[in-house]
Parts: structure tokens; C-alpha cells; sequence
């Protein structure tokens, strides 16, 4: 008799309902079932793009692939710095704070940066200095920036305010074009992010959808009847995802599930398990998504560093797996940008930025382990004896 070892399940409450891990790889389905319906394989692995910034870890981190000399800004500590192609880091500037998320934006001549405290502005063409918006209107809780047809939209994380420059300088935040998310409560308002021609507003339990209306004064209008009653677990979590948008979302039972935002209906991509592993008790306001692809697989990473667990989503597959570096049980990189032709990740423990390499079968010369456990196999509420197991692995390649 032939048994295949492997599913598709992930552990996560108990297992005596199964025990299976994927940890390092992700499945590939063969249409053909030439050998077998589906193989593992292995995620990328890790080669340094940059390891002179020293010991701080990446806040945030933006690629500006239009410059005629594309550059990638990462801020660490309280220092931005850009990043070219070469790897040659140069320091533009300082913020007035050195923890926490920096939410970062460009529209092709200025960046644009908040970091909860406060929010600055850098020249991309000019160069120059690192400058401080100062406009009394600007919020004093900057959460997250976005842009979106000719405005920078900044959100408050301290009220439910979010606000829009004044369309050519992101030095000047005019009050009237100040305007609320009517979420539940104040404070209520995590994050805004522009896609698809639409200004999404997320509080924890609540959403809104805005566009450009272009009407006199403020500009934008909500969009009738596209509210929902969801939001987000964790803003960090948030990121584009083959045409749409992966988070951690909630709602107003109290589940939290990673979640697929396109249009303004969610489409569930966790399952029990999963959901299982996500807790709340776990501190997943801290969380961090990020996603790439790879092979033709979208994948969706999502680090939870309270948890020490880091959990991955294949859009192809539809299944889900874990990612873990050397000696930890989560993975390290955190923040991420495709920069030129590089898919770079920040290391959460160090100011290094490594870059996913698919040729590379090591993490930055620390071993890169793929480990899966099998499936429960018995047959008739009893276990099976197998004398002979055969496993067919690709070799000569690491």
C-alpha cells in the first residue's frame, strides 16, 4: 500500500489534530501529477545587500526606483539614509525620535516621512537637507503617509483626523484640507493607505473608502456605502499583495484573521488553525507583513515578534507555512523593498539589509533549514507499520 506522507494542515492547538509544520519552503502544485501532485520547496535564501549602518534596527524602510539614480531610504534610529544600487549608504538626515514604526512615501520629487511624533520632507531631486514640517495645521500624531493624485495624506493616530497637503509642497497643510474617519471612537483611526485610485481608511473594528471627487475645498468624498464593519489588528501588517491588499484584520466579534482587501470586501485566507496561532493574547499590534514573489508564487510574510513566530502565505497554493533564521523560532527580517532588481529585507536584530536571493542556500552564511513534518497516517482508527519511506530530493544544488 502506498501512503503519502505529507498534507496540507499546520499545527497549531493540539496535535493529536495534526502535527504538521512546514518551516523554510512552500508548497508548488503540479498540475500534472507527473510524480507526485505537489513538491516542497525552499524559500530563497539571505545575502548581505548592506551591513554598514551599524547596530540599530530598521524602522522603516522605501524604494525609489523612478530617480535617474534610484535610491533605497531606511531609517534607523533617528537617522534617514539613502542607498544606492552600489550599496554605498549616505546619511541625509535626523527624526526626532529613535523607536517605533516609520511610515514612508514618495511621489516621484519628495519623500515624505512620519513617525508618530512628527513628519519631514527630503527634496529627492535637489538633495539637500532633511526638513521638518512645521505647518501649525500638520497633526502632532502622525501614524501612517500615503499619496495619491497630487496629495500627501497623512492620518492622526491620536485623534480621527487625516489631512492632505496642499497638493505641491509637502511643507504646507492647509485646515481646510482637514477632514474625520468617523470610526467609533478617537484614537480609532490606524492606518490610510492609497490603491487602486481609493484613500482606505482603517480604524480597529471600522473602515472607510474615500476618492478624489475634486470638489471646492476638501477634495475628497466618502464613498456611499462602502463602509465595513472590519479593521486592523496591526497597521505594520498592512501590504500590497498580487493586486490587492494582505493584512491582519479585525472585527467587531473579536476575530482576527489575515485577510484579502480587494474592492472593499475581505476575503479570508486564514483558516482555524491559523487563527488559531493569532491570539489576541499574543500582542499583535506589534505584528509586521511584508510580501514578494518568488518562482511565480506570491508569498505574504507576517512576523509576530511578541509571539516569536513569523508565517508565511502562498497565493498560489492557498496554503500556509513558517519561516524561521538560525537559532530563533521567527524570522529575522522584518521590513521590506524591491529595490532595482533586489528583494530587500531589514534584519530585526541588526542595522544589516539583506536581499532574498533564490541561488543562495544559506541565510548570510548561517544554515538555512527546511524542516516538514508528516501528516498523522493510520488507517481505520489504527496506525500504520511502514517498513520503507521514499523521499525524493532535488541534490547538487547547496
Amino acid at each position: 500500500m502506498k501512503v503519502n506522507l505529507f498534507g496540507v494542515g499546520v499545527k497549531s492547538q493540539s496535535n493529536a489534530i495534526t502535527a504538521q509544520r512546514r518551516i523554510n519552503c512552500y508548497v508548488d502544485v503540479r498540475q500534472d501529477n507527473e510524480k507526485t501532485s505537489y513538491v516542497l520547496i525552499g524559500r530563497p535564501g539571505l545575502r548581505t545587500f548592506v551591513n554598514t549602518l551599524g547596530a540599530n534596527t530598521t524602522r522603516g524602510m522605501w524604494a525609489v526606483n523612478t530617480l535617474a539614480t534610484p535610491l533605497l531610504f531606511v531609517v534607523q534610529a533617528n537617522t534617514l539614509y539613502s542607498i544606492n544600487n552600489a550599496g554605498v549608504a549616505s546619511v541625509i538626515g535626523l527624526v526626532a525620535t529613535t523607536s517605533g514604526n516609520v511610515s514612508i512615501v514618495d511621489d516621484g520629487t519628495y519623500l515624505v516621512l512620519v513617525d508618530g511624533q512628527g513628519g519631514w520632507y527630503y527634496d529627492m531631486l535637489l538633495g539637500g537637507a532633511l526638513t521638518q514640517i512645521t505647518d501649525g495645521n500638520f497633526t502632532t500624531t502622525p501614524g501612517t503617509v500615503t499619496w495619491q493624485d497630487d496629495y500627501f495624506i497623512v492620518t492622526s493616530s491620536g485623534t480621527n483626523q487625516f489631512q492632505l497637503n496642499n497638493g505641491v509642497t509637502p511643507a504646507t497643510w492647509p485646515a481646510v484640507n482637514i477632514n474625520f474617519f468617523s470610526g467609533s471612537a478617537p484614537g480609532a483611526l490606524r492606518a490610510g493607505i492609497a490603491d487602486h485610485s481609493v484613500l482606505m481608511l482603517f480604524g480597529d473594528v471600522y473602515s472607510e473608502f474615500w476618492q478624489d471627487a475634486g470638489s471646492a475645498g476638501f477634495p475628497y468624498a466618502n464613498i456611499s456605502g462602502s463602509a465595513q464593519e472590519f479593521g486592523l489588528a496591526s497597521a505594520a501588517t498592512l501590504a500590497k499583495f498580487d493586486n490587492s491588499l494582505v493584512g491582519l484584520f479585525k472585527n467587531k466579534l473579536g476575530g482576527v484573521n489575515v485577510s484579502r482587501l480587494s474592492g472593499f470586501s475581505l476575503t479570508r485566507l486564514s483558516n482555524s488553525d491559523i487563527e488559531t496561532i493569532l491570539s489576541p493574547a499574543r500582542n499583535l499590534q506589534n505584528g509586521v507583513g511584508f510580501s514578494f514573489m518568488t518562482g511565480g508564487h506570491p508569498l505574504y510574510v507576517l512576523n509576530l515578534p511578541d509571539a516569536s513566530i513569523s508565517l508565511m502565505y502562498d497565493g498560489a497554493s492557498g496554503l500556509w507555512s513558517e519561516l524561521q533564521s538560525y537559532g530563533h523560532t521567527h524570522f529575522r527580517g522584518t521590513k521590506f523593498a524591491s529595490f532595482v532588481d533586489r528583494l530587500c529585507v531589514a534584519d530585526h536584530h541588526s542595522g544589516n539589509i539583506w536581499q532574498f536571493d533564490a541561488d543562495t542556500y544559506d541565510d548570510v552564511d548561517y544554515p538555512l533549514s527546511m524542516e516538514v513534518w508528516s501528516k498523522h497516517i493510520w488507517q481505520d482508527d489504527k496506525y500504520l507499520s511502514i517498513d520503507r519511506v521514499q523521499i525524493d530530493v532535488e541534490s547538487g544544488r547547496a
